[in-house]
């Protein structure tokens, strides 16, 4: 009976307060909905593309070799750590479909059992092959269709007998002329390994998967199989590093950094909004808590009464943000992701979500129940009575005379309050902050992406096409002789076994070209031009960040055929996208290597040639404009999750301004009434609220913009280790979030202008019963 006497109370309350609840609501709602929409795309992904690895039992690293023997195989099974390594074939191979399409062809004998393809339809035998399944829905393949393939220039024809996936083509290119997955142009296909035989005369290995137990030291393991393999050793890949994982790992990331800094503002702001709300609940209940002591009701029983009240405001934004996140996010984000999972069954990391309840509550019930235990030292004859007002106190600029005595009476009034209650001007002015700081973070990381290709694709690269080569049928005195019409600069693109100092050792790419480089221009991170030195290599900033060394340091490099050898890092250069090793052809052929392009960059002097283009030495092209195009298209899924961010923000400005608004109206209607008794006009007392609202937005609006840009550049360093972000915040982004702030101001000042034209003056002096 008491329970429930004091449960109809509350509701009350909080009808009689609707305005603020309902902003304590949407805040709590805006926040979880961040932080579960967001973790429901970086977890679902995780999960699912976890799943898909372990059904498949992907590798945990490939030794690359041309040939390896039984020796070879046998030896690297006694690695301590190793549990199971098997041979296999993998190559690209041309194919007698449209589009110029290619296919990765994997090769693997009747007793693998590792990197298994992940059947969808029909199966897979001694006798004929598996496709890509989206491929082959590209294409208007089934099973029981043939497809041909070209291996060692000769033509294979082979019946489809299953479509399937692969762990290690969920997220991958065709070359680096793509950069956005494209089943029309590139696939994968699985055959037995004794196909092989009419071609090569001989079953033929060029890889050495492992796999390892848990916890195994996978660095131990690549180093003992590299001495293993010696010279003959042409890379080690571990699946971490491999271009589908390390694709999926970077949206994993991306993703995973934005549910964690963003919603952090919104916990803020919720708890400060409910501390001023509750605060002045509880303040004008004094003689109903004093009445409920009177009456017999325990400390406990009053202290859960009004902590009860942030309990359900949190719990219910809680629940709302829990359905609403992972739908608004997730069910529309992930399959936005261009990744070809077995499923996109959402998941949703109910940890994270019982830890983000957990914080709405200390925010809305922890902030309600100090609000009420300040008052439970007091005696309920205390309660009962009226609060002593403040004792009143000279502001700093009444000690200057010259200056206070020109004020008008008004503007005194003014600075009087704001000084007076300096606890609501703090919070209000870390509010707008909050808000202000989460719209410029936003918008920065959103310009901030849109200017990674114009700074890749604008400032870096200037050709016009990119011409990808067939090495064995053109080389560099071929491409030279060529003559044609525009400025031209061959490169060789690859991957390279590095060691680093730290004794960490990997593929890494790298890119050889000629030492003028006019159509690469490179530039460090103020800006100013570098050239490739002649004397050692290039490496991108953060390549070099992520590693731990810096210009000066030396790396080993593996050459082919050969051991390693030490090489220097003399130039760092800025590259906000494609990270990698950058040499001169002329030092490359000093370390004992050959430079044999793959690529040709071509800036027209008139039309493209297209003699050239439809020649054998080409293997594809793709203009400058398509791949800046491609970039923006993979980066699209994140200025989306960043345009939602932006409009959360401003939802969450408008709702702070509003609430510290309405707060400040509402706790000043005495002697604003007073005033108005006194002869005060409309004009005049408005004044005298809405000055006050517009200095905190000011000073709030003003501290929001290091706030945003710290959120920008904690964001940007950790966002994704194939990018290179500044996070600087620009001008314009700043003008926008001030923009936003003031129109909102303008708009609750409206209503909180309106309100006092309603004021009821006799309501608002009777005493209080």
């Amino acid at each position: 009976m008491v329970r429930g006497a004091l449960f109809k109370k509350s509701l009350r309350d909080m009808r009689k307060s609707k305005a603020q609840f309902i902003s304590i609501f949407v805040m709590a709602t805006l926040a979880v909905t961040i932080m579960t929409g967001l973790d429901s795309i970086w977890f679902t992904v995780q999960n699912n593309a976890d799943i898909m690895y372990n059904a498949t039992n992907l590798s945990d690293l490939w030794v690359t070799v041309q040939n390896p023997s039984e020796q070879d195989l046998w030896a690297i099974s006694k690695i301590d750590g190793v549990i199971q390594v098997e041979k296999r074939f993998s190559t690209e191979a041309d194919t007698n479909l449209s589009g110029n399409a290619t296919l990765h062809v994997y090769a693997l004998n009747d007793r693998s059992t590792l990197d298994q393809p992940e059947i969808q339809e029909g199966r897979f035998n001694k006798s004929g092959a598996v496709l890509d399944n989206s491929f082959a829905k590209a294409h208007n393949l089934k099973v029981g269709d043939t497809i041909s393939i070209k291996l060692n220039g000769v033509w294979l024809k082979l019946p489809i007998n299953g479509l399937a996936i692969s762990s290690e083509q969920v997220s991958v290119v065709k070359n680096s002329a793509t950069l956005i997955p494209d089943p029309n142009t590139y696939g994968f296909i699985v055959i037995p390994i004794g196909t092989l035989d009419s071609i090569y005369g001989q079953k033929i290995y060029n890889q050495i998967s492992v796999k390892t137990a848990p916890d195994t030291d996978l660095n131990e393991v690549v180093q003992k199989a590299d001495s293993i393999i010696g010279d003959k050793l042409i890379g080690i890949t571990l699946q971490k590093d491999s271009l589908s994982v390390s694709n999926v790992n970077g949206r994993i990331q991306q993703f995973k950094i934005l549910s964690l800094v963003f919603p952090i503002l919104f916990f803020i702001v919720t708890a400060l909004i409910t501390q001023s709300t509750m605060v002045r609940l509880v303040e004008s209940q004094r003689t109903q808590i004093g009445i409920l002591k009177s009456l017999g009701y325990n400390k406990g029983s009053i202290l859960w009464h009004y902590t009860s009240y942030g309990v359900m405001i949190g719990v219910l934004g809680s629940v709302a943000g829990l359905i609403l996140g992972p739908n608004l996010f997730g069910r529309i984000l992930v399959p936005q992701l261009q990744l070809t999972l077995s499923s996109y069954r959402l998941h949703i990391n109910y940890w994270n979500f019982a830890f983000a309840l957990l914080l709405i509550l200390l925010c809305t019930g922890g902030v309600s129940f100090y609000a009420c235990w300040q008052l439970q030292k007091d005696t309920p004859a205390s309660l009962l009575r009226d609060k002593p007002p403040k004792k009143g106190e000279h502001v700093f600029l009444e000690s200057i005379p010259s200056i206070w005595d020109k004020i008008k009476f008004s503007n005194k009034l003014i600075v009087r309050n704001t000084l007076k209650n300096k606890k609501r001007l703090i919070m209000s002015i870390i509010g707008v902050m909050g808000c202000v700081g989460v719209i410029i973070a936003a918008l920065t990381v959103r310009s901030t992406i849109v200017g990674i290709t114009d700074q890749v694709y604008g400032d870096t690269f200037t050709y016009d096409q990119k011409i990808l080569i067939d090495p064995k049928k053109a080389d560099s005195r071929y491409l030279k002789n060529l003559g044609l019409n525009g400025i031209t600069q061959l490169i060789q693109e690859s991957a390279v076994e590095v060691i680093y100092p730290n004794g960490e050792q990997k593929m890494e790419p790298i890119t050889i070209t000629t030492i003028d480089s006019p159509l690469i221009h490179m530039k460090d991170v103020e800006g100013n031009p570098i050239s490739l030195p002649e004397n050692g290599i290039l490496m991108t900033r953060k390549l070099c960040k992520t590693l731990g060394i810096d210009k000066g340091d030396s790396i080993q490099i593996k050459r082919t055929g050969e051991d390693y050898v030490p090489v220097q890092i003399v130039q760092v250069a800025y590259m906000a996208s494609g990270q990698g090793i950058y040499a001169a052809d002329s030092y490359w052929k000093s370390l004992g290597e050959k430079f044999s392009p793959t690529a040709l960059l071509i800036q027209w002097n008139g039309p493209p040639d297209q003699r050239f283009l439809q020649s054998d030495a080409v293997t594809d092209w793709a203009t400058r404009e398509s791949q800046h195009l491609g970039l923006s298209s993979s980066m699209g899924v994140i200025n989306f999750a960043v345009a939602a961010l932006i409009i959360m923000g401003a939802s969450l400005a408008f709702v702070v301004l509003y609430n510290t608004g309405i707060l400040n109206f509402v706790e000043r209607i005495r002697d604003l009434s007073t005033l108005r008794v006194l002869g005060f006009h409309n004009r005049e007392i408005r004044n005298l609220v809405l000055v006050e609202n517009y200095f905190s937005i000011l000073i709030g609006t003003i501290s929001g913009i290091p706030v945003g840009r710290f959120i920008s550049w904690l964001i940007a360093s950790s966002l994704d280790e194939r990018m290179d972000l500044l996070g600087n915040i620009t001008l314009s982004n700043v003008l926008i979030a001030t923009a936003m702030t003031i129109c909102f101001a303008w708009i609750t000042n409206s209503i909180i202008a309106r309100k006092m034209k309603q004021l009821e003056m006799l309501e608002a002096l009777k005493s209080v019963e």
